[in-house]
C-alpha cells in the first residue's frame, strides 16, 4: 500500500496498471470543514478518493470532477482532484448522514436510483462528460461500474475507510486497476476476482495485502505524489462568475451595501463591498450604479 497522503502509480510486466491512493488527511479535512457525521464524512472521502485514482494520466495533468447526484436525502456530492496532487469536495446535505456507518447504508444512500457524472480534463484533451446510471452497491462497485462501461477496460476498484468509535475518520485510501491491451486477463481475473478483496492497510506482509502485491518485482512504480485537501475558490473566481450574471440580477445584488459568499468546497466567506461589485459589473459594460 503506498504511504499515508500519496497516490502513486504502478505498472507490471503482465500488462496490469494499479493506482493507489492514501486520501486520510484530506477526509479528515473535509469532515472537519463540513462537520460531518460517520455516515457522510465516509462517503465524502470515498468519493474524494474515487476522484483521485480516476486522474490517472499523470503525466498530463489529468483533472477529475465528478458530480454523483444521489436521490437520496444527502442530494448530490462533487468532488475534485486536479494537478495530480490535490482533491476537494462536498456534500449538498451532509447533515442527513447521521446515522451510523455501515457498508450497506453507504449502497443504499449512494447508488439507488443514483446517476454519476464524470468531467475529464487535460493537457491533451478538451473537457469532456460522460454519465453512468449506478445500479445498488457501495462507492467503489459504483466507479467500477463507471469506468468499465465508459472507457471498455476491464477494471476492478476498491476504497476502504477506518474510523473511530466517535465516526471519525482514522484511514481513507483505495486503488483502480486496470488490465492494459495486451495485459494478461486471465492473471487479473484471478488477483481481482468480485469475490476477493485485498487488505488496504496491512504493512505486514500477508498474502491479501495490496502492499505485498505492489512490491513484488513485476510491479514498477512510475510515478508518486502528495496528495491533500486543497480548494480553488478566491476573489477572481468570484468575480468571473458573478459578471457572467444578467443585469437585473447584478442590480439585485446591489441592495446592500455589501454580500458574503461562502464557499461549498472548504467554507471560506467572502465579503465583496457594494463598491467592489459596482466596479466589476462596470468593468464588463454593466452601467450599473
Amino acid at each position: 500500500m503506498s504511504e499515508m497522503n500519496r497516490i502513486d502509480h504502478y505498472l507490471s510486466t503482465d500488462g496490469i496498471r494499479i493506482t493507489v491512493a492514501d486520501v486520510t488527511d484530506a477526509a479528515r479535512r473535509a469532515q472537519e470543514i463540513h462537520h460531518l457525521p460517520s455516515l457522510s464524512a465516509v462517503i465524502l472521502g470515498k468519493v474524494l478518493n474515487a476522484a483521485a485514482i480516476l486522474a490517472m494520466d499523470f503525466k498530463n495533468h489529468e483533472g477529475v470532477s465528478l458530480k454523483w447526484v444521489t436521490n437520496s436525502p444527502l442530494g448530490t456530492i462533487h468532488a475534485d482532484a486536479y494537478e495530480g496532487r490535490y482533491v476537494r469536495g462536498f456534500i449538498e446535505n451532509p447533515d442527513d448522514g447521521t446515522i451510523p456507518y455501515t457498508s450497506a447504508e453507504e449502497a443504499k444512500w449512494v447508488s439507488r436510483r443514483g446517476k454519476l457524472f464524470v468531467t475529464r480534463y487535460s493537457l491533451l484533451k478538451m473537457p469532456y462528460v460522460s454519465a453512468v446510471n449506478l445500479s445498488d452497491g457501495d462507492t467503489a462497485s459504483c466507479v467500477s461500474d463507471y469506468i468499465n462501461s465508459s472507457d471498455q477496460t476491464l477494471s476492478h476498484v476498491e476504497i476502504e475507510a477506518l474510523t473511530d468509535k466517535e465516526g471519525k475518520i482514522i484511514r481513507m485510501a483505495g486503488f483502480i486497476a486496470q488490465l492494459m491491451p495486451e495485459g494478461d486477463k486471465k492473471l487479473f481475473g484471478e488477483l481481482f476476482a468480485k469475490d476477493r478483496k485485498w487488505d488496504l492497510f496491512d504493512e505486514s506482509g500477508k498474502e491479501a495485502s495490496l502492499s505485498t502485491l505492489l512490491h513484488k518485482e513485476n510491479y514498477v512504480l512510475l510515478g508518486s505524489a502528495p496528495v491533500s485537501f486543497r480548494c480553488t475558490c478566491g476573489e477572481d473566481r468570484i468575480k468571473h462568475s458573478l459578471q457572467g450574471l444578467p443585469l437585473v440580477e447584478q442590480q439585485g445584488l446591489l441592495d446592500d451595501d455589501h454580500i458574503e459568499i461562502e464557499c461549498h468546497y472548504c467554507g471560506k466567506k467572502y465579503e465583496i463591498s457594494r463598491e467592489t461589485l459596482v466596479k466589476w459589473f462596470n468593468e464588463k459594460g454593466g452601467n450599473v450604479q
